[in-house]
């Protein structure tokens, strides 16, 4: 799992910074270091969390503005099914699934790896 967070991590990072959205304030400052961060395998530092989770918020509003609601929906509703006439919207949409699988799967590894060094405290 660890290797997984790693590896979705390293992909989504050099995805974003190719074509992601542009940030706002705080979180375009600290964007680059987080890119940095994420291509060099660190995907598990507490201080890009809210940069993450930004660049998910920023991919899900560029999806709304080409079609309102629609980035809300794809994590909402639909995943893989739907056929898309807009190659934009399209490419969107595998942006948006590439953020939340890599940040499902960063948590799960992360609570993982406290729940190991709680259990490690814990027994004799």
């Amino acid at each position: 799992m660890v290797a997984r967070a790693i590896n979705s991590g390293q992909a989504f990072g050099r995805d974003y910074a190719q074509s992601g959205p542009v940030l706002k304030s705080y979180h375009r400052r600290v964007l680059l270091q987080t890119l940095e961060r994420l291509e060099s395998g660190e995907v598990f530092e507490a201080q890009d969390d809210e940069c993450i989770s930004a660049m998910g918020s920023a991919l899900v509003s560029a999806a709304n503005d080409l079609r309102p609601g629609y980035g809300n929906r794809i994590l909402d509703v639909c995943k893989h099914e739907e056929y898309l006439f807009n190659n934009a919207l399209e490419d969107l949409r595998r942006f948006i699934l590439q953020w939340e699988s890599f940040d499902f799967v960063r948590k799960q590894a992360r609570a993982r790896i406290a729940a190991r060094r709680l259990l490690s405290q814990v027994e004799p």
